[in-house]
């Protein structure tokens, strides 16, 4: 069967190109987005199911999406749907914040907004225009994981970044 060489794994998943950027403290888990892969959601379910697994409770997913980030097409879309119950055995809530002013942003919330909540359990999912405003939807023992997370995301400038870019494979 071989031997599972985890160093040589990590090594080779590191130079594979995402678009996505996923941070995580205990009880949170931040992504930002770029245009969604399916491999890309695979990692964020997995980061969603380790932390949710290490903090012995359903966790708060935060996702950063900037006006620049393209929707999921066909593929992604279905795949991300098929995913959606791992989301809800695993996040005690899922915030979406998608930037962006103007109606056609808020035609965006209101679209996602709508898509999300057959998923989902009642007032689990919020969809933000800010990061500020999830803050204000965490439940009071959440509220210092998701602190954490989103000054770590601010330190690490992914709260005022662009869209991570699509692999070259996918231009």
């Amino acid at each position: 069967m071989g031997s599972w060489q985890p160093k040589r794994l990590s090594s080779m998943l590191r130079s594979i190109p995402v678009a996505c950027e996923i941070l995580s403290v205990e009880g949170a888990v931040f992504a930002l987005w770029g245009k969604p892969s399916s491999m890309d959601m695979d990692r964020v379910v997995a980061e969603v199911t380790r932390v949710a697994n290490a903090s012995g409770h359903p966790i708060v997913y935060v996702a950063r999406i900037p006006p620049s980030a393209p929707a999921p097409e066909g593929d992604a879309r279905a795949h991300m749907n098929a995913l959606l119950p791992v989301f809800v055995q695993n996040c005690s809530s899922y915030h979406a914040v998608l930037e962006g002013g103007g109606f056609v942003s808020a035609v965006k919330r209101a679209v996602l907004a709508g898509l999300f909540q057959f998923g989902m359990r009642n007032g689990m999912f919020f969809v933000h225009k800010s990061q500020a405003e999830v803050l204000e939807k965490v439940s009071g023992d959440q509220r210092a994981a998701v602190q954490q997370l989103l000054s770590l995301a601010g330190s690490k400038g992914l709260l005022t970044a662009e869209a991570p870019e699509q692999p070259a494979s996918e231009k």
